[in-house]
């Protein structure tokens, strides 16, 4: 069991917030550590962002209530009004994000007993504000883990990790001819890394800044995971490939594979392999965080490529080859996409 800056944060502001009421004799303490837990931020940036509204919202619920409160008295429909009331108001300013922070100023401070209500809620009140204002101190002074920085390495690992994933699925295809038999592993490593790196980039938006090229960092993510999710079709293809060979019916010529079929393979790892110079090229300047020239499209490999599958399609016919026919084509239609990306990554890099 992990547990994170944000938890850290949440037990030192309720602990301390406890300890200021207990001290000036503020009954019930509990209010003051409610607040401080909703009014826990995630990140540095995001607290010194939504301080102002925290505040404006405070300020404005608990006005609400002891307004309410001495017109209409207390009790839950007074309480559904004044919610109503808080919802729209905040809606009304922008402030959607902080209606939760407000309902539970309101809650707090209607929830009194109607004799005496202005001295119940004006120590309420004071308990709100005790509790806000610990948060406040504490989002800005206990700085949480630096996202960017560990994101940065995640995202450059997870790279080169699903990228040699891909690379060995497309591989696996390839030389599919000689297995007799292939249960395609799932990535989970590789997907529960991708989903830690997701969850971590949200709180590391909050550092990021133009000069970061927040983009790049998106695309990134992206591109790690089609990686993941076509190196596993590609895979899972490659079982059924293999299975369908293996078939009694199968109409696997005597004299072995045609010469059209092993150009069309041979072609297949000469793309996997101009791939993989691109990737090296890609990875090797987000490591080294330096420029890298512009990748340019080969259509002279395209073409040649189309010319070897034009030439084997008018020699077979049938249903298992058209099957082959189908897979082939989308192994390469892979290696284009991931081509695209990477030509498109390295422009974002030599951009900034």
């Amino acid at each position: 069991m992990s547990i994170g800056a944000r938890t850290i944060k949440t037990g030192v502001a309720v602990a301390i917030s406890i300890l200021i009421c207990k001290f000036l004799r503020i009954e019930p303490a509990i209010f003051a550590a409610i607040t401080a837990v909703v009014n826990m931020q995630p990140s540095v940036g995001k607290a010194l962002r939504n301080a102002r509204q925290q505040i404006a919202v405070h300020v404005l619920g608990v006005a609400l209530a002891i307004v309410l409160g001495m017109i209409f008295g207390t009790g839950p429909l007074v309480i559904g009004m004044a919610v109503i009331l808080i919802i729209a108001l905040c809606n009304r300013l922008g402030w959607s994000g902080a209606i939760t922070l407000g309902v539970v100023s309101i809650v707090f401070i209607l929830d009194a007993p109607q004799d005496q209500f202005l001295m119940h809620a004006g120590i309420r009140s004071l308990a709100v504000f005790i509790g806000l204002a610990v948060a406040l101190t504490v989002n800005r002074i206990l700085r949480p883990p630096a996202y960017k920085a560990k994101l940065w390495q995640g995202l450059q690992d997870l790279f080169q990790e699903s990228s040699s994933y891909f690379l060995r699925s497309m591989v696996t295809f390839v030389s599919s001819a000689g297995l007799t038999m292939f249960k395609p592993a799932p990535p989970v490593q590789l997907e529960h890394k991708l989903n830690e790196l997701m969850e971590m980039y949200d709180l590391a938006r909050e550092e990021l800044t133009a000069e970061d090229n927040p983009l790049l960092w998106e695309r990134l993510l992206e591109i790690c995971r089609g990686f993941i999710e076509r190196g596993q079709n590609i895979d899972e293809m490659t079982a059924q490939r293999v299975k369908r060979r293996q078939g009694l019916d199968s109409p696997l010529p005597t004299d072995g594979m045609s010469p059209e079929f092993r150009a069309i393979l041979d072609l297949l790892m000469v793309g996997k392999e101009k791939l993989a110079v691109q990737l090296k090229r890609v990875s090797r300047a987000l490591n080294e965080d330096q420029s890298t020239e512009a990748m340019e499209d080969d259509p002279e490999f395209w073409a040649e490529f189309d010319q070897v599958m034009d030439a084997w399609q008018r020699k077979v016919s049938g249903v298992f080859y058209l099957r082959a026919m189908m897979e082939i084509a989308v192994v390469a239609t892979e290696i284009r996409w991931a081509g695209r990306r990477l030509r498109t990554i390295n422009k974002m890099k030599i951009q900034y």
